[in-house]
């Protein structure tokens, strides 16, 4: 079925508009994309079950230009997502609608579009859309025995923002959503950390912050970035702080999201339930399914996280030791309802550093694939745009 995706806004005055529904609304715009075909910049903002798009035309001839001319200000379109957007122009035909292309155009939010005659939907203009699949073929990066994938996403151009996942997770799965509200205004870069992934499992050498700090440190290396943004979640948000640690000078601002610094016997003791081997005996296992078809090891990186999760409690007492010196502007966020750190976990990493804000956002899944993506985005492209 069609559901609701977003609700186009015509504004003549974007920046005035996006500042007055972020007083309106707490939310600001967590994407901004020029679709020339269309000559329109839009500007997506997070309205919970849908989003709103606001509509700012390019050029005289845009026919965004045209609609603000002939009606000022206002509802555009409405739009609703379907999963094949060609069997639903035919169908629409077959019923006798009168759509505005003959082909399905490009759109924003890397979508494809069509619209119905607004003169046939009793004045109002509604778009179909389909979301395009985005190309997820990694690069590769010599790292131990073997490499590390690495995601590139958005333009080169842009300020570089570095994105580490969490324990048996990987960028294409866990990440691709919070990625693809960010690309427009980052060049992001999605590092599957070792073992995660088709990135190589180290021969001899254990799971370590240290470790995968430095992968993170090779893949700045790698692709000559002096320096970058960093986003961690989980334990990405653990690896994040140690390289601002290791390495401060390669670090522009910060966020960790669901990252726990302060780690207890119990933070192990339910860590290591969550990467319990028994799931992967049993083929009917969805989760084990899902592991398998993620990672080329899943029961070496299983093992080796098991054992890593073990050594947290004693690590993280050099963990904090330090963070009072690390300088880097940092965004701390968490959930309200985090299944697996209490809430007190968050606000004392906040606690220990010199310079860093706190988010506490509404959820109760430790996933940052199931996060409240537009709001989490929206934060993220606020506090790495500071000057």
């Amino acid at each position: 079925m069609a559901h609701l995706d977003h609700i186009g806004i015509a504004v003549g005055d974007a920046a005035a508009v996006v500042e007055r529904f972020r007083d309106l609304l707490g939310t600001a715009a967590y994407k901004t994309e020029a679709v020339r075909g269309q000559q329109v910049r839009t500007h997506f903002l997070d309205a919970g079950s849908a989003k709103l798009e606001l509509l700012e035309a390019l050029g005289d001839d845009s026919p965004v230009r045209r609609f603000l001319d002939r009606q000022g200000e206002g509802l555009h379109h409405v739009a609703f997502e379907v999963d094949d957007l060609s069997a639903t122009m035919a169908r629409l035909r077959n019923a006798e609608f009168e759509l505005l292309s003959e082909d399905p155009q490009d759109g924003a939010d890397a979508k494809r579009i069509a619209f119905v005659h607004p003169a046939q939907t009793h004045g109002v203009l509604v778009e179909f859309c389909e979301s395009t699949r985005p190309d997820w073929t990694p690069r590769t990066v010599p790292r131990h025995d073997g490499h590390l994938e690495v995601f590139e996403r958005g333009v080169r151009d842009h300020p570089s923002l570095l994105v580490l996942h969490g324990a048996a997770g990987t960028t294409r799965h866990d990440a691709a959503s919070l990625i693809r509200h960010l690309e427009s205004s980052f060049h992001v870069v999605g590092v599957n950390l070792s073992g995660h992934g088709a990135s190589a499992v180290p021969n001899d050498i254990s799971f370590s912050l240290d470790l995968f700090a430095e992968d993170a440190r090779s893949i700045l290396d790698a692709l000559d970035l002096p320096s970058a943004h960093v986003f961690g979640f989980s334990l990405g948000g653990g690896a994040a702080l140690r390289l601002a640690q290791m390495h401060p000078g390669r670090i522009d601002r910060l966020a960790v999201f669901q990252t726990n610094a302060h780690w207890t016997d119990a933070h192990a003791r339910r860590m290591q339930r969550r990467l319990d081997l028994d799931d992967l005996a049993d083929p009917a296992s969805t989760r084990a399914e899902r592991l398998r078809a993620r990672h080329d090891a899943p029961k070496r990186l299983l093992r080796a996280l098991q054992s890593f999760v073990t050594t947290l409690p004693d690590a993280s007492d050099t963990l904090t030791q330090t963070l009072p010196d690390l300088d880097a502007p940092t965004l701390v966020a968490g959930l309200d309802r985090d299944p697996l750190f209490e809430l007190a976990s968050t606000r004392a990493l906040h606690d220990a550093l010199p310079d860093a804000r706190l988010a506490i956002l509404p959820g109760d899944t430790h996933s940052l694939s199931r996060a409240p993506t537009g709001l989490l985005a929206s934060l993220l492209t606020s506090h790495f745009s500071e000057a």
